[in-house]
Formats: C-alpha cells, structure tokens, sequence
C-alpha cells in the first residue's frame, strides 16, 4: 500500500476536472440525456476521464515510452561496452607487440653498437699499423737519402780524384 499525501489528492482530482474552489459539479444542459444514451465503450471513456485514469494512461504510456528509450541506451551502452572491451584488449596486444619491439630494437642497437665499436678498433688498429710503417718507411727513407748524399761526396771525390789521376797520367 502506498500512503499519499493530501497535495497530491488535491493535483489528482484537479487534473480529474475536480476543484477546490468549486465544490459543485455542474453538468451542462443534455449532458444527463446524452450519458443515458451513450454506447458502453462511450461511457467507459467517460468514466475514465472522470476519474483521471485516462491521465493515469497517458503517464503509463509516457513512463512506458521513457523505460523503452533507457532500454535501447542500455543496450547502446552494453554495445559500447562490448567495443571499448574489444579495443582495451587490441591495444593490449599492441601494447605488448610494442614492448617486444621496444626490448627487440635495444638489442639490435646493442649489437649494432658493439659491431661498430670492433670495426672502429680494427680501423684504428690498422691506422696505427699504418702510421708506424709510415713511420719506419720515413726514417729508412731518410737514412736512404743520407747514404745517397754521402754516395755522391764520395762519387764527387772519386771523381776529382781521378782526374786528377787522369791529369797525372796525362803528364806522365
């Protein structure tokens, strides 16, 4: 059972055609003639506007109206649900694709890294290797070059010396 108040008595017989302000229910002339002539259904009608059950209807309807609009968001939620579900574990699966990548792409750079790091020492290696060769080669050259000057003096002496053998002798 469900207690209401005196205020919404009063707002239903009002909405009914009931008021406060006029206690009397006055029924115009051959209204009387025509109720007592009406159809049952007619009369039905009648009695329900009366008693404001057809309000009571109409709000039936609307509320009716208003669970079916909930339900169908309901469902559109539920649907909604359903995708941001199915996309929570695409991206899950991304996000982890994304992870072994990352771990993937360390690895790579790691041995990218370490492979460039041994050329360069190899380089470097050989450059050194090069240097001191270059090194050598420009003190044998130049020792070289010392034993060629000192060739020509002595070619120059020997030179001079023979002629002056050569003028002795021509002397001679």
């Amino acid at each position: 059972r469900k207690h209401v108040t005196k205020t919404e008595v009063f707002n239903l017989l009002e909405s009914a055609g009931f008021s406060r302000s006029n206690p009397y229910n006055i029924v115009p002339q051959g209204k009387v003639n025509i109720l007592t002539t009406m159809k049952d259904e007619q009369r039905l009608e009648l009695i329900k506007e009366v008693a404001g059950t057809r309000t009571y209807g109409e709000r039936r309807q609307e509320s009716l109206n208003i669970m079916a609009e909930t339900a169908a968001r309901r469902d559109k939620i539920t649907e909604m649900l359903v995708y941001i579900e199915k996309r929570l574990k695409e991206l899950d699966a991304e996000k982890e694709e994304l992870a072994l990548y990352q771990r993937l792409d360390r690895q790579r750079k790691a041995a990218e890294y370490a492979y460039y790091d041994k050329e360069q020492r190899k380089a470097k290696a050989e450059l050194d290797k090069m240097d001191s060769r270059r090194s050598e080669d420009g003190q044998e050259s130049a020792q070289l070059q010392q034993a060629e000057e000192s060739a020509k003096a002595k070619s120059k002496l020997v030179e001079r010396d023979l002629k002056t053998v050569r003028s002795t002798l021509a002397e001679v």
